[in-house]
């Protein structure tokens, strides 16, 4: 059973992840212009290397480490908190990974195989 809220009390908010025996607490902290940087090294790591998983991976990475070094969490665990959370996500929405996947392989597959060509003659 996987339990996720947001506690607030006036000016603090916390977010509460619980999974199993790992429960996670993270407060919100303000690091001013910093908090702009991992999407920005998201953007344009995926823009300049074309490949997204890889380059959100480095923002979420990014990320995590900015909240480490402003908190006082150590980053051994925040990359324990960052792999936790990512296979909840992504056991969340097994199904449209796996849609996603093998439409892009169809794609590949027609690509490959010399179909949008024949397309692109056809129409």
């Amino acid at each position: 059973m996987v339990a996720l809220s947001i506690v607030s009390s006036m000016m603090d908010y916390a977010f509460l992840f619980q999974q199993g025996d790992l429960q996670m607490e993270l407060e919100m902290v303000l690091v001013g212009w910093l908090s702009i940087m991992p999407p920005l090294i998201a953007i344009v790591l995926a823009l300049l290397t074309k490949e997204v998983y890889s380059s959100l991976f480095a923002g979420i990475l990014s990320g995590m480490v900015i909240y480490c070094l402003a908190s006082g969490t150590p980053i051994a665990l925040s990359l324990r908190y960052i792999f936790d959370m990512m296979a909840y996500k992504i056991s969340e929405n097994a199904y449209m990974i796996i849609f996603l996947a093998l439409l892009g392989a169809l794609v590949y597959l027609l690509s490959q195989s010399g179909g949008s060509q024949a397309y692109g003659r056809w129409a």
